[in-house]
């Protein structure tokens, strides 16, 4: 083959266009020969190869009439996949500081790496293998307030959401496949709506925020081009075949007499047709027209929203158009109306009105042309590949480079997390304090370090294809750890006067119901209690004093063990007289009720049940719940279930720290 010629290939859903081209003196595209064949059956759908021999044997014949023509043999071709096979993914994500400071351009960058990871996880769900061909910012937070760039503001907390955009592996595979069929090499992969931009839409016109829409049958790609790049993909299931058909249905044509029909409507006057019971019709343009207007306007309307929600919400400052769709009846004029555009802000490119193209041919005049010449046009004037390979710790990582691709995004194809190398946060902490949810963020990671081609490199690195990148990972950060009596220092005591001595009470501190020393670490989802006394008797519990040996006054009133305390009361205790007991007048211990205290709770024990464990029953203390190591204390000394209990006993249950 002559290597200053370039075999391009468009493999459309009708048809597949052949173009041997190559770059003249002058630096323009200049197609030699050219073969168009359709597909003998529905091989393919919305874009994508179905029947994978079917599409091979017309790559073949195609491939064949240009040998014929060239005399040359064809051993390579440059194609497209489909943009109608792209999917799209809407991902937001937050990065936290521990305290507020100045945003930089890499905390932007490591937060939509966050956010595109998320989409990636999201999108594996779905589909097992695929390719980020790109994504773009859709808004972005501070402080969980809207803002237009975070960048140098100050702050503790920023966020983005994003549209992702993915490549499912099986259709790059499909085209794989159907030209080794046809014996033919992949010489350059893209997409199609960048193979259509690169001709539309030239990069030096790529800093205005332009959009492109290549209107098919069934579908429309679009790309959205913004600061010297393009930004965001995505695609519609709306195209000109919903104006055919709405033809077809109303006056009983077959689709192809439909497309006739709708294709006369641009000469104006009278259209002539014929249905399928055989009756014929003259019809005005206008009167065809007034019926496909409202289905013209949905299409429209369709479209209008998709670029929007790729640019940001808000309509681009032009449109172009290109397609065989494109040439849809009234589009261009309701595309500009749903915009909120100028109607000449939206137009149609024509191959006349393509730069740096030189083709003799009629066939190949309209819109429909633009996508194969962008096809040539990637191939023989490369802006970097498009497809491209890199190693990532040795193991191959294959990625679309339609945007400028750093090492950051080969992470994100490969199985490594991006927040892995910069050392995440060790795992949050969260409790319940006081009946409110709390969260202590984990300890911050090391991050870890990254080489590209054997030179220290960070996440923003640009990459080429064939790069060797090395990584790795950082360290995680420690668990998140809290103490008792960390938390109990924010915590008032309670100031009252006892027996005439002023004091402060320490507080009540409890973990799922149960008491617990300070030094008692939290697990995550205790139940933590911390405030002052409330009651004489948690008062009396922290004093060790026993309600059974004295009586009570609050501010001269006498109280009973469930009285409130508050700060600033002067409490009493005064010991109870003891009662001689006549031993021929009482009644065995075990023929006796025994009163005894588990955590100051007062639990009366019927006669043959004066034993721990039935104390511990009564007091219905939940074990299941709790944390760290049981402790039973027996009037201040370790005890046993078993152990025997008399009058006046004190029983504490308590959990000590698990570390």
């Amino acid at each position: 083959m002559n290597k200053d010629l370039i075999f391009a290939l468009d493999i459309g859903t009708r048809t597949v266009v052949g173009l041997l081209c190559r770059v003249t003196d002058k630096g323009n595209i200049k197609v030699e020969y050219y073969d168009i064949e359709a597909h003998p059956q529905r091989s393919m759908m919305d874009g994508q190869i179905h029947d994978v021999v079917q599409v091979s044997r017309v790559i073949s014949k195609v491939k064949g009439e240009l040998e014929r023509q060239s005399g040359l043999e064809l051993k390579q071709a440059a194609i497209a996949a489909a943009g109608r096979a792209l999917s799209t993914l809407k991902s937001s994500s937050e990065l936290k500081f521990p305290a507020t400071r100045e945003v930089t351009d890499e905390d932007v960058r490591h937060l939509e790496m966050k956010a595109l990871g998320e989409a990636r996880e999201k999108m594996t769900r779905e589909k097992s293998n695929f390719y980020c061909v790109g994504y773009s910012p859709i808004s972005y937070t501070l402080n969980q307030l809207a803002i237009a760039n975070p960048v140098g503001q100050r702050g503790q907390v920023i966020g983005v959401e994003i549209i992702a955009t993915f490549l499912p592996q099986v259709v790059v595979d499909s085209l794989f496949s159907a030209l080794s069929k046809s014996e033919l090499l992949v010489q350059s992969l893209t997409l199609e709506p960048i193979a259509a931009m690169s001709l539309a839409i030239p990069e030096r016109l790529r800093m205005l925020n332009l959009a492109l829409i290549d209107i098919g049958a069934g579908t429309s790609d679009i790309a959205i081009s913004r600061s010297g790049t393009v930004m965001a993909y995505d695609m519609a299931d709306s195209a000109g075949d919903e104006v055919t058909e709405a033809i077809a249905q109303h006056y009983l044509l077959d689709f192809n007499g439909a497309e006739r029909v709708k294709l006369a409507l641009h000469q104006g006057g009278e259209v002539e047709f014929t249905d399928v019971l055989g009756n014929h019709y003259r019809e005005s343009a206008e009167t065809i027209l007034e019926l496909v207007e409202p289905v013209v306007e949905e299409l429209a309307r369709t479209l209008a929203e998709k670029i929007k929600e790729n640019n940001g919400g808000k309509p681009p400052a032009a449109v172009f158009c290109v397609g065989g769709g494109s040439q849809t009846p009234l589009l261009p004029a309701k595309l500009a109306l749903s915009l909120g555009l100028p109607e000449e802000r939206v137009g149609i490119r024509t191959r006349a009105n393509l730069e740096e193209v030189e083709f003799e041919s009629l066939d190949l005049s309209g819109p429909e042309v633009v996508t194969p010449l962008g096809i040539a046009m990637t191939a023989l004037k490369p802006r970097g590949e498009h497809f491209m390979q890199v190693k990532v710790n040795g193991d191959e990582v294959t990625l679309f480079n339609v945007q400028r691709s750093v090492v950051a995004q080969a992470l994100l194809h490969s199985s490594i997390k991006v927040e892995d190398v910069l050392g995440v946060r060790g795992p949050a902490l969260e409790y319940v304090l006081n009946g409110q949810s709390v969260r202590i963020a984990g300890e911050p990671g090391s991050p870890g370090s990254i080489s590209v081609d054997g030179q220290e490199a960070t996440l923003e690195t640009p990459i080429a294809p064939g790069a060797r990148i090395e990584v790795d990972q950082g360290k995680q950060g420690d668990q998140a750890a809290c103490t008792l009596e960390a938390l109990s220092e924010s915590v008032e005591q309670l100031e009252v006067t006892v027996n005439g001595t002023r004091m402060s009470l320490p507080p009540i501190r409890k973990i799922n119901g149960l008491p617990a020393q300070p030094d008692t670490v939290i697990s995550p989802g205790d139940k933590v209690e911390i405030r002052p006394p409330t009651t004489v008797q948690e008062a009396a519990m922290l004093m060790d004093i026993d309600m059974d040996k004295h009586s009570v006054k609050v501010n001269g009133s006498l109280a009973e063990a469930d009285t409130a305390i508050a700060a600033g009361d002067k409490i009493s205790f005064d010991p109870r007289e003891e009662r001689s007991q006549q031993a021929t007048d009482s009644p065995p211990a075990d023929d006796r009720e025994v009163a005894v205290t588990v955590n100051g709770q007062r639990i009366v024990l019927q006669p043959g049940q004066q034993q721990l464990m039935h104390a511990l029953a009564l007091a219905d203390i939940d074990y299941s719940s709790a944390r760290g190591q049981l402790v039973i204390h027996l009037n201040g000394r370790d005890a046993e279930f078993s152990s025997p209990l008399n009058q006046g006993d004190k029983v504490e249950v308590f959990w000590t720290s698990q570390r």
